[in-house]
Formats: structure tokens, sequence, C-alpha cells
């Protein structure tokens, strides 16, 4: 049973990541598809050795979407924490790839589910970002009312659909999967939770990555594969640097402080650079990408549980997760067990 933290005078509660589970289709394409399918693309042995690529799992039932994955991994890890009756009190669903505008797709999930009707549902679309995001805000309404007690966190995104198969980007560099988490407020007094986060825009990279390319009101863009220009990323991992270096010195913290990075899986060039760049013991970074391909909003995440599963984290951690979404904007936060 679990014990639930109430509020006393304004204290800020803390807040445990309770639960985490994946999903991922059971097709997998591993490098020798993409190396035969762009056979007369030279650069594309370099190519998948930058992006770190070895297999991806990638959706070949047209049963299957981003919904349904959520659905999956949502259902897994509500069973991980034996919650039956649907004590859920908030659920925030982030994706790239909607299968729905409306009704939100968390109101999918909450009637998949079978969740009480005492619960907020909403979508993030902050494209890769998105579960960043909805960690933040889930961790903001847990502590902005004392009703709130726990929240369904989910991400999920079938990537392989927007990517067009004639071009090897991005349909070589990602992959389909879910992950889900519960967040809730706790009865100890350790301070878990989110402690801190920063974020950066820069906005002149919107055209970089479009998807509808015109935009929905274009009825000949809607059902258009993503425009994807030359872009890496690499633009924000020095962002990634200063705003480590900011938050470390604002709470007093140093490098060896952190238990663990979780770091966008988009390249492993960029998680490369950024750990040279702040000289990261790499046993410190948890690296997926080259198993799961980059699968979006959730990657972060899926990292997470890998970690998790190793046994690599404990009670009192403190972790730091980086991502960024097209556009583009980035984010950095600061997390204790």
């Amino acid at each position: 049973m679990n014990i639930i933290y109430e509020t006393k005078g304004g204290e800020k509660p803390s807040l445990n990541i309770a639960a985490v589970d994946i999903y991922h289709p059971e097709m997998i394409r591993d490098n020798d598809y993409y190396l035969e399918r762009f056979k007369e693309n030279e650069k594309m042995p370099e190519l998948l050795k930058k992006v770190g690529r070895d297999k991806r799992y990638v959706i070949g039932d047209a049963e299957e979407n981003a919904l349904t994955m959520a659905i999956s991994a949502a259902e897994k890890v509500l069973k991980k924490h034996n919650i039956q009756n649907g004590d859920i009190d908030i659920i925030i669903f982030a994706s790239t790839t909607l299968e729905y505008l409306s009704p939100t797709n968390a109101l999918w999930l909450h009637s998949a589910l079978k969740i009480k009707k005492d619960c907020v549902c909403f979508d993030v679309n902050a494209n890769c970002l998105g579960m960043f995001l909805a960690l933040e805000q889930a961790s903001v309404l847990l502590q902005s009312k004392e009703a709130y007690k726990r929240a369904l966190v989910v991400g999920a995104d079938q990537l392989s659909k927007i990517g067009s198969e004639d071009t090897p980007i991005p349909s070589s560099i990602v992959g389909d999967a879910a992950a889900a988490l519960i967040l809730e407020k706790t009865a100890d007094e350790s301070g878990s939770g989110m402690i801190d986060r920063t974020y950066q825009t820069d906005s002149s990279f919107k055209d970089t990555i479009v998807w509808p390319p015109k935009g929905f009101s274009c009825g000949e863009s809607a059902n258009e594969k993503i425009h994807w220009a030359a872009f890496s990323g690499i633009e924000s991992v020095e962002f990634a640097a200063e705003a480590l270096d900011e938050l470390l010195d604002k709470h007093n913290l140093q490098l060896e402080d952190i238990s663990c990075f979780l770091l966008s899986q988009f390249t492993k060039m960029n998680i490369d650079i950024l750990q040279e760049k702040k000289n990261i013991p790499w046993e410190k970074i948890e690296y997926v990408g080259d198993q799961y391909g980059y699968t979006g909003a959730n990657s972060l995440f899926i990292a997470y549980a890998s970690r998790l599963n190793k046994g690599m984290l404990k009670k009192g951690d403190l972790i730091v997760l980086w991502t960024l979404g097209a556009g583009y904007q980035a984010g950095l936060m600061l997390w204790k067990l």
C-alpha cells in the first residue's frame, strides 16, 4: 500500500517516480535494412555511425499507432504499481504523432484504463521535448492542489510513419515506442522530485522540421511526409553545457554529485560532444538509441527505464535530463529520485 503525502501549511511535497514501463512493436529493422535500401548513398555507413544506430522497433501492423502503444505502456505501468481502481488524478499524454486532434488522446487513455471521473486529462505536443515538459507540468500540478495525489504521464510516437521511405533521414534514424510513468506525492520529506529546470528556444530553426510541410490548411500537404532540412541539433549542445553549469552552481552542486545523465537520444554524436565538453564519465550516461532508434518525446524515459532495470539508480540519486524538440526548443532538468 502506498502512503500518500498530504501538504501542510504550504510545504512543498516530495514527488516520486513510483513506476515506469515501456512498450514497443515487435518488428525490428537493423542497419542492414537501410544500408541495402540506400546502397547507392555512400554516406549511409557514416550517417548510421554518427547517429549511433544498430536496430530500431517499427510498427508494421496497421492496427498499431501512437495511441495504442500509449495504452499498452500505461497498462503495464499501472499493473507494475498495483493500481487496480483507476486512482489517477492527472493524465498527460505527449506526442508529435497524435492519433486524434479531438477529443484529447489523454481522454482515450482515461477510457481504456478505466480511470476515475475526478481526473484532468490533456495532451502536450512539444515535439521531442513533449514528455520532458509533461513531467514538469505533472510536478507543478501535483504540488498546486492538495487533492491531487498521483499523475500518469505517457509519451508515445510513431515516427516511422512521418518520414518517407525514399529518404534516409529521418526514416533510418527513428523507431516507434511508448513510455509511461506514475508520479505521486510521498509521505517522506526527502525533497525528491523536480529541483529545477531551464529552457532555451531558438525559433530561427522553425522551418527545418515541418509536418505537415504546408500546414493542415493546405489539403495536399496534410498527407505529405515530413519536411526535414539539414538539422542535427548540435546548436543545442552549447545550451546544455551552459544550463548544466548554471543549475549546478545555483544549487551548490558539483558534476560528481550527479548519478546519471539522461540525454537526448537523437544522435550519439551530440551526446559525445557534450560528454567531452563537460568531461562527463561515460558510465554515468545511459544510451539506448542504438537499440531503439530515436523514439521522439519518450526517448529520455526509455533510457531511464533501462537504467532502472540495470539496478543503477537508487533513492536520493540526482539525475540530469536534457532533450530538444524541432524548431528548436531545448530543456534541461535537475531531478532528485
